[in-house]
C-alpha cells in the first residue's frame, strides 16, 4: 500500500503490514521470519511466493533454513533463479566438455541463484561469502 508506515500499523495497535518497506528498510531488516511472516509477505497473498531451492517456504523452514526480512525481500526466487542457472548451464555447455568452473557469489544472502547455478552447470563447484 503506498503511504503505509510501519509506524501507522503499530500506532492504530494491528499488526504491521509485511511489505517490502517492513522487511527491507523497517524494524524486521534484521530480524529473523518466523515462518508465518515469511507467508505473510507472499506476493498477492501467495503464502508460498517466497521459494528457495526447489521448496516452499513451509519446507524449507522445516529443513532449518531462517530469513531476515531483508533476505526474504532481496533473494531471487526460485522461478528467477531457475532460468538464470538453465542461461548459464547453457552458455557452459557451448564450451569444451569437462571443463570445470568455479561460481563465486560475494554478495550471498540467501544463496538460491548459486544453488541453482551449481545445479544446471555440470563440473561445477560454488563459493559464497
Amino acid at each position: 500500500m503506498a503511504g503505509r508506515k510501519e509506524s501507522d500499523t503499530r500506532e492504530s495497535g494491528k499488526e504491521p503490514f509485511y511489505d517490502r518497506a517492513l522487511l527491507l528498510h523497517g524494524s524486521k531488516r534484521n530480524e529473523i521470519l518466523t515462518l508465518s511472516e515469511v507467508q505473510r509477505y507472499g506476493s498477492f497473498s501467495d503464502s508460498d511466493y517466497v521459494r528457495l531451492y526447489g521448496m516452499t517456504p513451509s519446507q524449507w523452514y522445516a529443513r532449518g533454513v531462517r530469513l531476515l526480512g531483508r533476505t526474504a525481500v532481496e533473494c531471487t526466487r526460485d522461478p528467477l533463479a531457475n532460468l538464470i542457472g538453465r542461461d548459464i548451464a547453457a552458455m557452459a555447455g557451448s564450451l569444451r566438455p569437462g571443463t570445470t568452473f568455479s561460481v563465486i557469489d560475494p554478495f550471498a544472502g540467501s544463496c538460491n541463484t548459486l544453488y541453482w547455478i551449481l545445479r544446471h552447470v555440470s563440473h561445477s563447484r560454488g563459493l559464497a561469502f
